[in-house]
């Protein structure tokens, strides 16, 4: 495992982390033996930085308890770090950092956490309205304490106001979006690199784009790939093109299954004797270009837009769109069957309502996008490509032929 120097305790952190954000469940709940298998498997390879947040699974601090409840059987609380977010979108005062933190403590199962963010951060105003609920006070109290070892703020918003935030407060750790699509977004290399100058440890999430980098590729980027000559993996080629950046401390990964584990661990553990190529390193860019092209909606599946009032399924929908755009070529009836399935209305009548026609234009879903996605003008998008005029008129009847059927 490759570590990298947390300056501020002078501790090694690993650059491999696991983003505990995306466990899988079984049924309604998190798949507790799965995550035991995952976390153990990555303890055993040396990861030591370990993602959550109290928003996490069921919005509630789920996560936050499964996590805890695994690294007490494992017996490694001493030798690993626990990261966790306070979730400013319900703090309106300083009792209620209190109440959060201490829940946070408790679904812990620990006494410290060691890298604690602001959950969310968009604009300069968010911290600001934190600051005037005592946010300063309560750092300074639960820091004097031990409670909290690193403070930071995960952060989705302009480069200018990554640098309004900096100044505010000596930040010990960001959380930041950075992947070889997202280069030139929100705080970007630039910002990455004004943190490492402050003596800052960098975290990055979002290393795969919500698994857009890891997964299947279009026809025109497999054939890119294929003339390169390169053995790598897509995820491999995303990874290592992060790890080649000095300045960040640990790359979250959101690992939802054993195997992801180990690859990713061998990943991590090649970049030194392998980093990547000139050629590589170009097949990058070409990648990046394509996407850039085909991907029309800049969703990461965070889920973070849910639930819906209208139980729209808004990353499904967008999924499937994006999936429409890029994989065209494919002319299999598992990439186009979705067009049917919207035609009919069918995703809203078998108890998941994926239909964006059912959107109402609430916004609840915009204001709580990292992404900054104007997500109801988008669902219209969807909806209009879905159920065109030729079709809208003989969606009643489908829905009511499907439900016959079903």
């Amino acid at each position: 495992m490759e570590y990298r120097l947390d300056v501020r305790t002078g501790k090694n952190v690993s650059l491999l982390g696991f983003g505990a954000m995306r466990l899988k469940n079984n049924g309604t709940s998190i798949d507790m033996d799965l995550a035991y298998e995952q976390i153990k498997c990555a303890v055993d390879n040396g990861i030591n930085y370990f993602d959550t947040a109290y928003l996490y699974g069921n919005g509630s601090g789920s996560n936050e308890r499964a996590l805890g409840e695994i690294i007490e059987k494992l017996n490694c609380r001493e030798n690993i770090f626990i990261s966790t977010k306070m979730n400013r979108m319900v703090i309106h005062s300083l009792d209620d950092m209190e109440d959060m933190f201490n829940n946070q403590l408790e679904n812990l199962r620990t006494s410290y956490i060691d890298y604690y963010f602001l959950h969310n951060i968009i604009s300069y105003n968010d911290v600001l309205k934190l600051v005037d609920c005592g946010l300063f006070d309560f750092i300074e109290d639960k820091k004097s304490k031990g409670q909290i070892i690193n403070m930071g703020f995960s952060f989705h918003g302009s480069l200018i106001d990554f640098k309004k935030i900096l100044d505010l407060y000596d930040w010990d750790v960001t959380l930041l979006q950075y992947n070889y699509l997202d280069n030139n977004m929100q705080a970007g290399l630039e910002g990455i690199k004004l943190a490492n100058q402050r003596g800052m440890s960098v975290v990055i999430m979002e290393p795969l784009k919500g698994g857009l980098l890891a997964g299947d590729m279009p026809l025109e980027i497999k054939t890119l790939i294929e003339n390169s000559g390169t053995v790598r993996s897509n995820a491999d080629l995303a990874f290592s093109w992060l790890y080649d950046t000095p300045e960040i401390t640990c790359v979250l990964s959101g690992m939802n299954s054993l195997e992801m584990v180990e690859e990713n661990v061998r990943i991590v553990n090649g970049h030194l004797e392998s980093p990547l190529n000139e050629n590589e390193l170009k097949l990058v860019d070409d990648i990046k270009e394509v996407l850039l092209r085909l991907n029309e909606i800049s969703c990461t599946g965070c889920n973070y837009c849910m639930p819906c009032p209208q139980e729209i399924n808004i990353p499904a929908i967008f999924k499937y769109y994006n999936d429409k755009h890029l994989f065209s070529e494919d002319k299999t009836f598992g990439v186009h069957h979705t067009f049917i399935l919207y035609a009919g209305n069918i995703l809203g009548v078998t108890g998941e309502a994926h239909d964006a026609s059912l959107c109402v234009d609430c916004g609840l879903c915009t204001s709580k996008c990292p992404q900054q996605l104007d997500i109801p003008s988008l669902i219209r998008m969807v909806d209009n490509d879905y159920h065109g005029k030729l079709v809208r008129p003989f969606i009643p009847i489908l829905k009511k032929l499907m439900k016959y059927v079903l």
